[in-house]
């Protein structure tokens, strides 16, 4: 058999995987300009939400506001609230969390990395084509992962951010990202090379593997481009108020977790404003960190862990009263804000707010704490659903429902039966 540099192979194709944000299933980059929601935005607490302060007891329009969504109140009519909502077939513990956004754990996808895929780089794909950035990756803990099956990276760095956002690069860096990209093309020139002349050497089921690393490296060329095509695009002006403060009340931001929660929040809000993205994702991390409120005296991952304990659940609801108030300025921002068309920024963004964590303090990975905002959709309920043994609704079925309101044609996702449009459209 010929021999063949497999350490350069290998390295070749690990980069193709690892650089795209694929849009193999890249649409026209109007496709929503029809639809009656054009931009989406996911929150997702890593921990989760304690659910008995997040689920109300009844149903309909009329429901008690229960302890962990009072913060919430003033936009009651424009939320859906779920109950009974999960992943068939994902088991608990922590990795339940990466699973939110696309009901599939890493072991049920070995042969298959593109079952990992999630809603929001599924989106990039459709609705995010006509942007700077196709989607943008927020906070501390991700729970995006690429067609290829890859965790995609977050910043939770504000001035980074801002300026990913808002600065424009000088000449000379703009001279060194175009030699970075000729090389980066290079590399792809020679890997497809080397992967043609492997071809020859396998057998068909490799031969398979083998193209799905090809169609990896074609999607990585298209990424390449796209960066290319943009380096000259100008990027729209923004004041760095929002990061630095204002000088004429000497206001002085806090660019640190937590406190930089509702800076994240500001950004995402000019993001979508400048038409920077219509595709956003913010985490929160999990983590043991001791967060700097009153009251609290044991680290975030130690409260989740309560067993129910009333003074450890007081002190966990401030921590999460804490998300769930600067969840409820996000939506009053977007809904004060005016998009491109002068509508408001809420009516033309679905907001999903949930985590793949039920329970963090049994790992449970059933009935996840989810509510939906915005998006033209019918809300001022609360939606609850029957168990079939294990498992309640399938949370993909709200999925389909999120990806037709946006105006894609698609009735299934993950591990999607159906839809919620009887309830939300």
């Amino acid at each position: 058999m010929t021999q063949f540099d497999r350490r350069k192979f290998l390295h070749g194709v690990g980069v193709s995987i690892a650089l795209p944000t694929f849009d193999s299933l890249r649409a026209a980059a109007n496709t929503s300009a029809t639809a009656d929601a054009q931009r989406f935005v996911c929150v997702s607490p890593n921990y989760g939400m304690n659910p008995a302060g997040f689920f109300p007891e009844k149903t309909g329009d009329d429901y008690e506001t229960p302890i962990l969504l009072k913060p919430l109140e003033s936009h009651r009519s424009e939320i859906s609230v779920f109950t009974n909502l999960d992943h068939p077939g994902v088991g608990g513990g922590h990795g339940c969390s990466n699973t939110f956004l696309n009901g599939m754990e890493m072991k049920d996808a070995k042969d298959q990395p593109q079952r990992l895929h999630t809603l929001d780089q599924l989106l990039g794909e459709k609705i995010g084509q006509s942007t700077r950035f196709p989607s943008l990756l927020l906070g501390g803990s991700g729970v995006s992962w690429s067609r290829a099956g890859i965790k995609l990276p977050t910043d939770g760095d504000p001035a980074r951010v801002f300026a990913k956002l808002f600065i424009n690069d000088n000449t000379k860096l703009k001279q060194q990202t175009r030699r970075f990209l000729a090389e980066d093309a290079s590399i792809l020139d020679v890997v497809r090379q080397d992967a043609k002349q492997l071809d020859q050497q396998l057998a068909q089921a490799d031969r398979n593997k083998l193209d799905q690393f090809l169609t990896a490296i074609r999607e990585v060329e298209r990424k390449l481009k796209r960066q290319a095509d943009w380096i000259d695009v100008a990027k729209p002006k923004a004041s760095d108020s929002v990061i630095r403060g204002r000088e004429d009340d000497d206001t002085i931001v806090d660019l640190q977790y937590p406190y930089n929660t509702s800076v994240m929040y500001d950004l995402m809000v000019l993001a979508l404003q400048t038409n920077s993205t219509n595709v956003i994702c913010y985490g929160h991390p999990g983590g043991n960190r001791l967060f700097p409120f009153d009251g609290i005296t044991l680290g975030y991952h130690s409260l989740t862990h309560h067993g129910k304990r009333p003074d450890l659940l007081k002190e966990l609801t401030i921590i999460e009263t804490f998300y769930a108030a600067q969840f409820s300025r996000f939506l009053t921002k977007l809904k004060e804000t005016p998009d491109s068309d002068g509508n408001s920024l809420l009516s033309s963004t679905i907001v999903l707010f949930g985590s793949g964590m039920g329970n963090a303090s049994s790992h449970s990975s059933r009935n996840l704490p989810v509510m939906i905002a915005g998006g033209g959709l019918r809300h001022g309920n609360h939606h609850r659903f029957e168990r079939n043994g294990r498992d309640g609704r399938p949370l993909s079925d709200l999925f389909v429902t999120i990806l037709q309101q946006l105006g894609i044609e698609q009735d299934a996702f993950s591990t999607s039966n159906s839809n919620l449009n009887h309830l939300l459209i």
